[in-house]
């Protein structure tokens, strides 16, 4: 079974009010598309990837796919007429697809696709056969008739804004496109076709955020959020070695204490600062990049942080402030409390000032309290450079 994602960039876009193709326009110094097709390539659920796009646009779709590396692009179809034809053609593009692979279709300018909403989208179809990604109406919605009188006032609880991903099974998705073009039927949305087969939906909830970038308006909003400081959070936990193997927490040895079962030195401080950097930025968790590094030997996790601190920097943040919370029973964080703060300041690029670190043992109500190990949670505030 194999997971398509279809990212449909093949509109106008006459309401943006710009030469330029909605798409291509920057969005934190860099295209629309790019950041899109960035979060579908690091989601390991997806096999591959379909951008749909306008002849006049191919060329320089594909030099965005060869400069960015997007190995799991593996066409770029040409679109249609309308945003139903452009689907379609994606949709027929897929060579030799089983009735049960899964076919993930998303706008090519919802710029704030969370890899949480592609899982639960994947999930969700493959558990019911279609799904569609939206959130919950937060105002009153009346109808009216053509005259603009209102009708009736429709019950909000269960009214929802759809976005995409929208989600199906190949199977579902032929034969809903098929009865479609039949029909002469064209929807404003492609799961709409898909109730036409009497097909249930399952509504999977995402963020806000995941909004579709139509007016110039929406544009200057979706900056705004990415200007706006982010926040970021990670934990880590190990068990203790049975054996011998120094004990090292934010980068620091600490003497006479066993270290933790770990294929690196286990370090939970600087591992749980790397998830929560790497949460804040929509990057991934500490294994996608570690994990490699420690089979080459790699195995101080000072070496995993400057990974992601890289990143970080090169998407134009910094880090305001952090919070460290440890439960454990042993060692006593209060003796090495200055040292570690000391090294993490100075890892991090932060003053020590904006370094928070607190330890409890948790009343001994868990193993870590208990002394079998030791679990970090850390809290990071990301600022966006000038």
């Amino acid at each position: 079974m194999a997971n398509y994602a279809l990212i449909t960039a093949a509109g106008i876009g006459k309401r943006m009010q710009n030469k330029i193709h909605k798409i291509f326009l920057s969005l934190d110094e860099e295209p629309i598309i790019t950041r899109i097709l960035r979060k579908f390539q690091g989601c390991e659920a997806i096999d591959r990837i379909i951008v749909i796009v306008r002849e006049d646009d191919k060329q320089e779709m594909e030099k965005i796919v060869k400069k960015n590396n997007f190995t799991k692009v593996w066409k770029i179809v040409r679109g249609g007429e309308k945003r139903q034809d452009s689907v379609y053609n994606g949709i027929k593009s897929i060579e030799n697809a089983k009735a049960d692979d899964i076919v993930l279709i998303h706008n090519g300018v919802n710029p704030f696709i969370d890899e949480k909403t592609i899982l639960e989208s994947i999930d969700a179809a493959k558990k019911y056969g279609v799904s569609v990604a939206g959130f919950r109406a937060r105002d009153t919605i009346k109808e009216v008739d053509d005259k603009e009188f209102v009708v009736k006032t429709l019950n909000r609880e269960k009214l929802w804004q759809v976005q995409t991903p929208q989600t199906m099974k190949y199977g579902i998705a032929i034969q809903a496109f098929k009865k479609a073009y039949e029909d002469n039927f064209y929807g404003t949305d492609d799961v709409m076709l898909a109730e036409r087969l009497g097909q249930k939906i399952k509504i999977v909830e995402c963020p806000y955020e995941n909004i579709k970038i139509t007016l110039p308006g929406d544009l200057e909003f979706a900056t705004k959020l990415l200007k706006n400081s982010r926040m970021g959070f990670g934990m880590d936990s190990h068990r203790f070695v049975k054996g011998e193997k120094p004990l090292v927490l934010g980068g620091v040895l600490i003497k006479g204490e066993k270290g933790f079962e770990a294929n690196s030195d286990g370090d939970v401080i600087l591992h749980a600062l790397f998830n929560a950097i790497s949460q804040g930025i929509g990057e991934r968790s500490i294994s996608h990049y570690a994990d490699d590094m420690a089979k080459n030997g790699i195995l101080d996790s000072r070496e995993y942080l400057k990974v992601i601190l890289k990143i970080m920097k090169e998407r134009g943040y910094e880090i305001g402030n952090i919070g460290i919370m440890i439960e454990g029973k042993k060692p006593m964080i209060s003796p090495h409390e200055g040292k570690i703060n000391d090294s993490i300041a100075k890892l991090a690029g932060v003053e020590k000032e904006k370094i928070g670190i607190a330890a409890t043992t948790g009343e001994e109500l868990t193993d870590f309290g208990k002394g079998f190990g030791m679990q970090c949670f850390c809290v990071v505030t990301l600022n966006k450079k000038g």
